[in-house]
């Protein structure tokens, strides 16, 4: 999903061996930059009119800011809808978007949380809480996003292409304030085209785009303020503070503690205003700051019962092995109401914490942190993103910036589990914009001083900046291609090659199917000893009990019975996850009469004989 965003149908010629690797992506990025050397020269050679004709017309559309910002968010959504019949509205597949949307549904529904339910021992699930109440177990600003968009139009995934027209929209915004009008446009296109249609950001329902949006706020009200120093800019960079608290609190805090002393600087320094209109100017930020603070403790409050302690805290002292942090001591491994959750925090979070404990091990995680990060936001452009930290260094205005992005990144690798590029997601709009104040210097000819006066002779730095941006403007077609060769993107089985139907087409083609269906059902899960549940079907609405479907895991006959009995008048179906995932009546065995039945109006006293439900779903096709 990350690092073939860009290279799509290049990754059928690599060696499955080989991708996941440093010297996988540096070999092609290797290959990127010879290919902008003889570009540049072939430029250089023939000397096209028509590049420096779309340059000039470049430059007169930059001079239009609020156009450029508005025209970037709403290309962003014109290209992305008008794509949807070859990259329709993605299913949720991983354990955190699935409590992504039980916030979203909670959200939408006009509450902050709901009651635990009675047979929630049936439902307990994945990264939510179901003690002391029944919520998501993470910050709220992404599920507020997705229930925006399932109040509006009916799906959360509209609030996903809102988030990231808007955060490529803030992008542009952003840049404007510390680069020329055409560069901020350059960027803005640039982030249409990396995170408006490929990208998972916009493709699933994990996140990145909403704390990227604060950041990018951040960012581009510190600009601003440089400029002129103004209530509205303070205003928005406490806005982006929030945004930041309530998306990926951590990292946002890292990546905002250098901007905060840059704006203290400003308010305190030498040129400060008279103490009475700084506090005039600093009053509508510190209020929206308090009333965002009260907000949170009220959200905690109402999930935990404690204003000071997070959901996420809950759910992290309840179900998990490790800390977040590796120099934190693992949690005793609690005792688990069913063997799923036993087997997946044993499977994948168990072996993470012993390899921690070695220099293989940590190496390893280091190693797979870069890579994910490096490819996600500088590949290809790390041959520049690296000369452009030192530029970034040497200028006084983007210093601020620069120890941002380090800040936050210093925090990431202290973390204990894998990276993910939304991890990162508030430094996407600095990362950006040290990317364009490189590129700019190149085309200046200030990143080649240090070259021979031959080589600088045969690779004109105006050229080679133009090969680049051509480059990756022909580059990000490629995953186009991808999607022609293998629409539904399946993978392959790693024993006979073929093509295998990932675990969440199946449960949503049993969703659908039920959801059509007249009645209320409820589906009991039975997972076999060696289902490591990486992709979850035990996820349901906020209110379980008005749910059309509601999904249960199957905890034995004995134990299964009060469940029927608390749905009755619902039918009800099983399906093994392991047997073909075939939706099936389910049936009960009386362990006094030895008769068989169908309870599809829960469990009569003398368990008579119901006949079937009257209800065959076609197998997979």
């Amino acid at each position: 999903m990350r690092h073939d965003e860009f290279l799509g149908l290049l990754h059928f010629l690599l060696s499955p061996g080989n991708q996941g690797s440093l010297l996988w992506a540096g070999r092609w990025e290797l290959a990127f930059w010879a290919l902008a050397m003889l570009l540049a020269a072939l430029v250089s050679w023939v000397r096209p009119g028509w590049i420096p004709r779309l340059e000039q017309a470049q430059v007169r559309i930059g001079q239009h800011r609020a156009a450029c910002v508005w025209g970037i968010g709403g290309l962003v959504l014109a290209l992305r809808i008008l794509l949807l019949p070859l990259i329709p509205i993605p299913v949720p597949v991983f354990l955190d978007e699935y409590s992504y949307l039980l916030g979203a549904d909670t959200f939408a529904s006009g509450r902050v949380t709901s009651p635990t339910h009675p047979m929630w021992l049936f439902f307990e699930t994945f990264n939510v809480n179901m003690l002391p109440s029944y919520q998501s177990m993470y910050p709220p600003a992404q599920g507020m996003v997705l229930a925006l968009g399932e109040r509006l139009a009916g799906t959360p995934w509209i609030g996903v292409l809102f988030s990231v027209a808007l955060m490529c929209a803030l992008f542009c915004w952003m840049l404007q304030a510390w680069l020329p009008p055409q560069w901020a446009l350059l960027g803005g296109l640039y982030a249409a085209a990396r995170y408006g249609i490929f990208s998972y950001w916009i493709n699933s329902y994990w996140g990145g785009a909403v704390a990227a949006i604060g950041g990018a706020i951040l960012l581009g009200s510190l600009g601003r303020l440089r400029q002129q120093f103004c209530w509205r800019q303070l205003l928005l960079f406490a806005f982006g503070l929030v945004i930041l608290a309530n998306s990926r609190p951590f990292e946002g805090f890292l990546f905002a503690l250098p901007l905060m002393a840059g704006v203290a600087f400003l308010c305190f320094g030498a040129q400060a205003a008279p103490l009475a209109r700084l506090a005039k100017m600093l009053a509508p930020a510190l209020l929206l700051l308090a009333v965002a603070a009260a907000a949170m403790l009220f959200y905690n409050w109402r999930g935990t019962g404690n204003p000071l302690l997070m959901p996420y805290t809950v759910n992290q002292d309840t179900y998990h092995i490790t800390r977040p942090f590796l120099f934190q001591e693992p949690y005793p491994i609690p005792e688990y109401n069913n063997p799923q959750l036993r087997t997946f925090y044993m499977f994948h979070e168990y072996p993470d914490l012993l390899n921690s404990r070695t220099s293989w091990g940590l190496q390893h995680l280091m190693q797979q942190k870069f890579f994910t990060y490096y490819v996600f936001f500088a590949w290809p452009l790390a041959l520049l993103f690296i000369p452009g930290l030192l530029l970034a260094a040497a200028s006084r205005e983007l210093r601020v910036v620069l120890f941002s992005v380090l800040f936050m990144f210093g925090g990431l690798t202290l973390q204990i589990w894998p990276a993910h590029g939304h991890y990162a997601a508030p430094a996407a709009g600095a990362i950006l914009l040290i990317q364009l104040h490189a590129l700019r210097r190149l085309r200046n000819a200030e990143a080649l001083a240090g070259l021979p006066a031959s080589l600088r002779r045969w690779l004109p730095p105006r050229e080679l900046s133009r090969a680049i941006v051509g480059l990756l403007a022909l580059w990000m077609l490629v995953p186009f291609a991808d999607r022609l060769w293998n629409p539904y993107a399946f993978d392959t089985h790693f024993l006979t090659g073929a093509p295998a139907i990932p675990k969440q087409i199946d449960r949503e083609r049993i969703q659908n199917q039920l959801l059509r269906t007249p009645g209320e059902h409820l589906v009991i899960v039975h997972y076999q000893r060696r289902d490591v549940p990486s992709v979850e079907w035990i996820y349901n609405r906020a209110d379980i009990d008005h749910a059309k479907v509601v999904w249960a895991r199957d905890m034995g006959p004995e134990a299964n019975r009060a469940l029927l009995d608390y749905f009755r008048g619902r039918r009800v179906w099983y399906v093994d996850r392991a047997g073909g995932a075939i939706l099936e009546p389910y049936t009960y065995t009386d362990p006094a009469s030895g008769v068989s039945c169908h309870p599809a109006n829960g469990l009569p006293p003398d368990c008579e004989l119901i006949g079937q439900l009257g209800l065959s779903l076609p197998p997979r096709p």
